[in-house]
């Protein structure tokens, strides 16, 4: 439930700081981060919208048409999202897409860290947004997890809410015979 969800966005939390860390380490030989307000606010600002955008750019990639909303009232507080509403995507796709923003983000805001100038607002806000993408990755993993659970042949239309699955296509009877 949410405090499972709550409890491991905390733990993704802390994963994304501890890799935020050794990126701005390997950098600059410093672990430390500076947290200025200027990229405190960026990145607070850019990790839930690049998050969203990666998502958008993959079911884009995937042949989708994205739609962006926001809600401001959830159990877990207020969200931006995007989905693909009246696009089915075959299970590999869907969960590439859903998967997106954790992997590639990820390592595009660590390569940032890693690139920018130790104490400045540039690493402030690439460490900022890895946080929060992390945290936002938690929800896609409980989504890649439910869409797991589905039959193979399944294909997935991203809802504003989560995700609808269509079962598997019918076998045609030709294909039956043999």
């Amino acid at each position: 439930g949410v405090a499972a969800l709550l409890a491991l966005g905390a733990a993704a939390l802390a994963a994304a700081a501890a890799g935020g860390s050794a990126a701005a380490h390997l950098g600059t030989g410093d672990a430390s981060i500076r947290l200025g307000i200027a990229g405190v606010l960026a990145g607070a600002v850019l990790g839930p919208v690049l998050h969203e955008l990666v998502h958008a750019a993959a079911f884009l990639a995937l042949g989708g048409r994205p739609r962006f909303g926001a809600r401001l009232r959830t159990r877990l507080g207020p969200v931006l999202y995007v989905s693909a509403p009246g696009c089915r995507f075959r299970r590999g796709a869907y969960l590439a897409a859903v998967l997106a923003p954790a992997v590639g983000l990820t390592a595009a805001l660590w390569a940032a860290l890693a690139l920018a100038p130790a104490g400045g607002a540039l690493a402030a806000a690439a460490f900022v947004a890895a946080c929060l993408n992390a945290a936002g990755s938690v929800g896609d993993a409980a989504m890649a997890l439910a869409a797991l659970r589905q039959p193979a042949g399944a294909r997935f239309e991203d809802t504003d809410d989560g995700f609808v699955a269509y079962g598997p296509p019918p076998v045609e009877a030709s294909a039956a015979l043999s």
